[in-house]
């Protein structure tokens, strides 16, 4: 095939949502330096996993091969469990909302989230398919950083003062 010649694009009539729930943030890349912003989920569990390739099957999503998900592969220098990955677009448009007093802040290694995530059509100057993003994000969980275990570290060496109470008396 010649770039002149272009794969015809198969469009579902109609296109579907994806919701998840419980899902581990890996990365959250909230800063657009020349890669876009995403965020990138622990796709380890087979379950979600398998909501994730069937809805991208479902809509056709994808550049390169529409219709099949791109999970990354992941393994520490200092372990031997693989870590299967998968990240979604975020746009201008995507909702956050944290539970208990949580923000886009709190977005880190280990933040828990449900998350809903839309595809849409393109045709532009750089083809033509169908790409997807995050619509609604809801943090449940803070990531943990080695900063906080620091905070928790100078906080335990505080020491609280002992409150007195006194006896009421219930007859006066």
């Amino acid at each position: 095939m010649t770039n002149k010649q272009k794969k015809e694009v198969v469009i579902p009539k109609v296109l579907e949502k994806l919701k998840l729930q419980n899902c581990k943030v890996i990365f959250a890349n909230l800063t657009d330096e020349g890669f876009g912003t995403s965020i990138t989920i622990d796709a380890s569990e087979g379950s979600i996993r398998t909501k994730i390739s069937d809805w991208v099957k479902a809509n056709n999503i994808g550049k390169e091969t529409p219709g099949v998900a791109k999970f990354k592969e992941y393994t520490p220098e200092d372990s031997e469990v693989v870590t299967i990955q998968y990240s979604f677009k975020i746009n201008d448009f995507t909702k956050f909302m944290g539970l208990e007093g949580l923000s886009k802040d709190d977005l880190g290694y280990g933040a828990v989230i449900d998350l809903v995530a839309n595809p849409f059509p393109y045709d532009n100057k750089f083809g033509k398919g169908i790409s997807s993003s995050l619509s609604a994000v809801l943090i449940k969980e803070k990531g943990k950083t080695g900063s906080d275990a620091d905070m928790e570290d100078l906080l335990s060496d505080i020491e609280q003062p002992e409150e007195t109470v006194e006896p009421i008396d219930a007859f006066k």
